[in-house]
């Protein structure tokens, strides 16, 4: 079945979480070691989490609270769990790439294809309840 709804997204939240996502990826990229040294889930779910609580710091001090946003820190996880600690070595896992990826979903002023404008309401549904103290404000116009 197709959706027919039409979402009403705010420009302003979504440069925020396009910056979020994007300081996550910087983190978890420059202070990423090896393979090797984070191979155990449990070495990558504290070097993930780590860097999550950083970026979470940083908004802070704009005060946007994301530490509390389960939901948030669980996605993008999974996101980088499957797509940066796991992936094969065939796999593009660059800065560039992850950057261009991020970018492309938070470009709001370009047309995109349904899969990517899926992602985009998803990631900012999800991002918005922190900025709504857990409520979802997600307006369905």
């Amino acid at each position: 079945m197709i959706s027919t709804q039409k979402y009403i997204i705010i420009k302003d939240r979504v440069e925020i979480y396009r910056d979020f996502a994007l300081n996550l990826l910087y983190y978890i990229h420059n202070y990423y070691i090896d393979k090797e040294t984070l191979s155990a889930d449990e070495d990558i779910r504290n070097h993930y989490s780590w860097c999550f609580k950083k970026v979470c710091d940083e908004f802070k001090e704009e005060e946007l609270d994301f530490s509390n946003n389960k939901e948030m820190k669980e996605y993008f996880y999974m996101y980088y769990y499957n797509q940066f600690y796991k992936a094969n070595k065939n796999q593009d896992t660059s800065i560039g790439y992850f950057d261009k990826f991020w970018r492309n979903i938070f470009e709001i002023d370009k047309q995109k294809n349904k899969n990517i404008i899926n992602i985009l309401i998803e990631i900012y549904n999800i991002c918005d309840k922190s900025v709504n103290k857990e409520s979802n404000i997600l307006t369905i116009a």
